[in-house]
């Protein structure tokens, strides 16, 4: 009898061990969390480049000073704000994660290049126009219309 029950505690504990991290944290109630675009371009330089000379990486600096403080305005030009309601240095402009999902649970299982893990993680890797058309649409004071064809040029960055 005594014996069973190491097993089972033995089987369970491997069990927990070859979860994937993912199942792991909700297990321990983690919740995903922004971690800014410097994280990101650890690996991927690249589109860190393409991203840093664009204007969604200036969004944040292209506000006035009143805007800066705005929740309307900061919703959609510092990463993250509209969960988290902060303004973190680390997460002002259009950042990564604005479109790829916050990456705290990912981040460990894309180093590793698991993708599928990565995705279930919550990683975006294809975003939509629909998350575009979060910030780009007619509440926007500044919207003119939003072709996601033409604008995936200008942002697009390589794999």
């Amino acid at each position: 009898m005594r014996t069973a029950l190491w097993i089972s505690f033995i089987i369970a504990v491997l069990i927990l061990l070859t979860m994937d991290m993912v199942s792991t944290q909700k297990v321990l109630g983690q919740e995903p969390a922004y971690v800014g675009a410097a994280k990101c371009k650890l690996c991927h330089m690249k589109q860190h480049k393409v991203w840093s000379e664009s204007e969604h990486s200036k969004a944040f600096e292209v506000l006035k000073p009143d805007e800066q403080k705005d929740p309307k305005c900061l919703t959609c030009h510092v990463t993250g704000y509209r969960t988290t309601r902060q303004v973190k240095s680390e997460l002002v402009g259009i950042q990564c994660e604005a479109c790829h999902g916050p990456g705290s649970l990912y981040l460990n299982i894309h180093i590793k290049k698991d993708k599928e893990g990565a995705r279930k993680a919550g990683m975006i890797a294809k975003p939509n126009p629909d998350s575009c058309k979060t910030c780009h649409n007619e509440e926007s004071p500044t919207f003119k219309g939003f072709d996601y064809a033409k604008m995936w040029e200008v942002i697009k960055h390589p794999k």
